[in-house]
């Protein structure tokens, strides 16, 4: 029986046979570039930090569960696909200090999202 946890990344849910239940979807060039961004998950909200000074073009791409390798996760890109079934992107904040890039992704509340 698959788990029905949301993981961070689709990679890590599809792996875990539940390849709609994830919140972020990077990209396989900005997974090349792990050391330079990390994604934090809280009770109510994921983040994402960037070391702004590693990625010139960096595009943040939302759509709703695109598959991993969509043409609008391409791997020329340095972005990520914000799964809005479980993120509020409307909602979303961001923050820049110095070189480093934050954003704040609320989650939607669980009775809030019709899918589960």
């Amino acid at each position: 029986m698959a788990s029905n946890k949301i993981h961070i990344f689709r990679q890590s849910a599809m792996e875990a046979g539940t390849p709609g239940k994830y919140y972020i979807n990077p990209s396989p060039k900005l997974m090349s570039r792990a050391s330079e961004w990390k994604v934090v998950e809280h009770e109510d909200a994921i983040e994402t930090i960037f070391n702004k000074g590693a990625f010139v073009p960096l595009g943040i791409k939302m759509y709703k569960n695109q598959a991993y390798g969509d043409c609008e996760n391409e791997d020329d890109d340095y972005s990520f696909i914000v799964n809005t079934d479980f993120l509020d992107v409307k909602k979303i904040d961001a923050e820049k200090k110095d070189d480093v890039t934050v954003f704040y992704f609320p989650k939607i509340k669980v009775e809030d999202n019709k899918k589960n």
